[in-house]
């Protein structure tokens, strides 16, 4: 009985960190992301300056503004694609 009371608490161990995260794809990658992260905390979670100039976003290929950033919450399975326009020579 102990070894299945052991398995039990794996399992809901298992469910709470579920029931927290998400997954979703960044530029073709899969990431494990928390519940009700919207696109300008991806930004900050990935380490990008949100306010930096040259920045675009797109979720499930729909260009997001950036004035909607704060306000656009990302779903399991969401599709992200970041573009970051960089100078050159």
């Amino acid at each position: 009985m102990h070894v299945a009371f052991g398995r039990v608490r794996r399992k809901i161990a298992l469910l709470r960190t579920e029931l927290k995260n998400m997954k979703i794809r960044v530029n073709g990658e899969e990431k494990e992301v928390r519940l009700s992260i919207n696109v300008y905390d991806l930004l900050v979670a990935l380490e990008l300056e949100p306010v930096q100039a040259g920045i675009a976003v797109a979720v499930d290929r729909e260009v997001i503004p950036k004035a909607r950033w704060q306000e656009t919450e990302l779903r399991e399975n969401s599709d992200v694609e970041i573009i970051r326009a960089v100078q050159g020579g």
